[in-house]
């Protein structure tokens, strides 16, 4: 980072929540009491006990495993190994809280406070619910296995455990698990998929269903379930191959095409254009990827990818802006390799 001497505002960098800070830094965090708790970065924490407390007056995280713990800056410095002016700097810029001028007087003024997030309690989808969905014999596998290798097909629904359902009286809906990096399953996305080679519609979807909510209100799950968004499709495979480049695309569908086309990479979609934010992309966490938006995202991507560049390597690519004709606005990485087209990489 940069080392450059500047002042920093103590006071505000340790008065920014340090729950939201812990969230920052990717940790999972969980409510326990009045507090939150996440893992210890002082000692290797397999059972997470480092507790976060905020309050009236306070806001610090203290460890009841070793011991240990300090302020937000102190926090900031041990979970990542930077100095001091590096913590600073990351906070500063993060939570867009400005350095103090160098030398002078600098009149102290009464800053707004900073507001809280306050993460509600999720509910977790049973994997043994998911388990009785998994199938190939969903829509899009059918357009898939038109197209790949049976085999192929069959480790993709495995890789990202890929459902059927059935809704409307049809009963090939495909089934999207959204499972984050500790194995839970966060919701289930259900589309249908036009089947037919001869539609201009083949292998493309429009409205989309969420499982969570529709076995909250039929009382499979506990009634006004709240189920997390913020979470990518594939991301459980992240711990699965630490050491590949990962591939960032939009659509879930988008991720399964470049998985069978490119197996040597991890595939992981945001699922939807708003869903391209720092707690969303947090998995990243150090990784080289890979993005290919669809060609009407290209600008939209690169611009809020400059804003992440101390999460992940991001190397954004207008591959799909460069091919894509004029007739075709909406161009994905799933439209160029369904046309069997040369490879991209």
């Amino acid at each position: 980072m940069n080392t450059q001497h500047e002042h920093y505002d103590k006071d505000r960098l340790n008065a920014i929540s340090i729950t939201e800070v812990a969230r920052r830094l990717g940790d999972n965090v969980r409510k326990v009491g009045v507090n939150h708790v996440t893992s210890c970065p002082w000692h290797d924490d397999e059972h997470p006990s480092l507790s976060l407390v905020e309050g009236k007056g306070k806001n610090y995280c203290h460890c009841f495993a070793c011991d240990k713990g300090g302020d937000v800056i102190a926090y900031t410095m041990q979970h990542e190994g930077w100095t001091f002016q590096d913590a600073c700097q990351w906070l500063s810029q993060t939570f867009g809280i400005s350095t103090l001028q160098h030398g002078g007087y600098v009149p102290k003024t009464k800053s707004r406070p900073i507001a809280k997030t306050v993460e509600p309690e999720y509910t977790y989808i049973p994997m043994e619910m998911l388990d009785e969905l998994v199938s190939t014999e969903n829509s899009l596998c059918q357009c898939l296995m038109q197209m790949f290798q049976p085999e192929a097909v069959e480790w993709i629904v495995e890789e990202y455990r890929i459902g059927c359902y059935a809704i409307n009286g049809q009963d090939d809906y495909t089934v999207f698990p959204n499972i984050d990096r500790y194995g839970r399953v966060c919701n289930l996305k259900v589309q249908h998929y036009e089947t037919d080679t001869a539609s201009s519609r083949f292998c493309h979807s429009d409205a989309c269903f969420w499982l969570g909510k529709m076995w909250a209100d039929a009382g499979k799950l506990p009634k006004g379930a709240v189920f997390k968004s913020a979470c990518l499709f594939g991301e459980h495979l992240l711990s699965r191959y630490p050491d590949s480049v990962v591939a960032l695309v939009e659509s879930p569908k988008n991720a399964l095409f470049g998985a069978l086309a490119f197996p040597q990479l991890t595939w992981v979609a945001t699922g939807n254009k708003s869903m391209l934010r720092h707690s969303v992309l947090s998995p990243l966490q150090g990784r080289d990827v890979v993005v290919i938006p669809d060609c009407d995202a290209v600008d939209e991507w690169t611009q809020a990818l400059k804003s992440m560049a101390d999460l992940a390597n991001f190397i954004v690519s207008d591959f799909c802006q460069r091919v894509a004709a004029e007739s075709q606005p909406k161009f994905d990485i799933a439209d160029y390799i369904a046309q069997k087209h040369a490879p991209i990489f």
